[in-house]
């Protein structure tokens, strides 16, 4: 497995983690919504993830945010990266910085 793809399938899992908080139904909602509103299917997130933070927030609100930091810290777990929280990041913020560590 290269270095990308690897990252690609531990950002998705943390992905479905952060969003299993809330609830199975509502994870599969969301990817649906996602998919049909913004052409964005699950498999294509890591590729298009200015994309999917967009359609994370027209969602959620201001709840975005709390979902993105759990998504991040679940990303840098499965990573063995240690998490430091930032007020002004996003969730492109957190994997850009896990690409250059």
């Amino acid at each position: 497995m290269t270095e990308c793809s690897g990252l690609k399938e531990a950002l998705l899992h943390a992905i479905d983690d952060g969003l299993a908080v809330p609830g199975e139904i509502v994870r599969t909602a969301i990817y649906d919504r996602i998919e049909r509103s913004y052409q964005l299917r699950r498999e294509e997130i890591p590729d298009h993830l200015e994309t999917f933070h967009k359609a994370f927030q027209d969602l959620l609100g201001a709840s975005a945010k709390v979902m993105e930091k759990i998504i991040a810290k679940n990303l840098y777990t499965s990573l063995g990266l240690k998490f430091t929280e930032h007020t002004t990041w996003t969730l492109v913020d957190y994997v850009n910085h896990t690409k250059r560590s």
